[in-house]
């Protein structure tokens, strides 16, 4: 199959996932703002808000590995790959916050910066194979 075909395969996947991340890292900075709120004594709302986010952020998590399967199968088709050292850090239980309570909205608070730690890593790795293969589709086209 032709290179250039297969290198822009590779960078529509990269995209994909970056955008996904990309959601997923404003859903979850709104849901620490919210979070913060609630850390000050907000009542039920900015806690119900709070899940919320973090509710939309789950759902596009959820559909994360599917698209890093995805895009890990074009970069085989171009030589690439994923890093080795993709952060495994996102965990469905950060989002599983059953008592409203000081102790459960500092824990949740915490988790959440993790989360948004590990989805900041994961997208600097991404955007940097995607760097890569635009470095080599304009090499392709000129």
């Amino acid at each position: 199959m032709d290179r250039l075909k297969e290198l822009k395969e590779a960078k529509e996947a990269a995209e994909l996932v970056i955008s996904k991340i990309d959601q997923a890292i404003k859903e979850l900075n709104s849901a620490s703002n919210w979070g913060i709120l609630d850390l000050l004594g907000g009542d039920f709302i900015p806690s119900l808000i709070k899940r919320s986010k973090i509710g939309k952020a789950n759902d596009i998590l959820n559909d994360l590995p599917k698209s890093l399967e995805i895009l890990n199968k074009e970069l085989s088709d171009v030589d690439l790959s994923l890093p080795s050292g993709v952060p495994n850090r996102l965990s469905d239980e950060l989002f599983d916050t059953i008592f409203d309570n000081i102790f459960t909205d500092f824990r949740v608070q915490g988790e959440i910066k993790e989360n948004l730690l590990a989805l900041k890593e994961l997208r600097h790795a991404i955007g940097e194979i995607s760097d890569k293969l635009d470095g080599q589709i304009a090499e392709l086209e000129s």
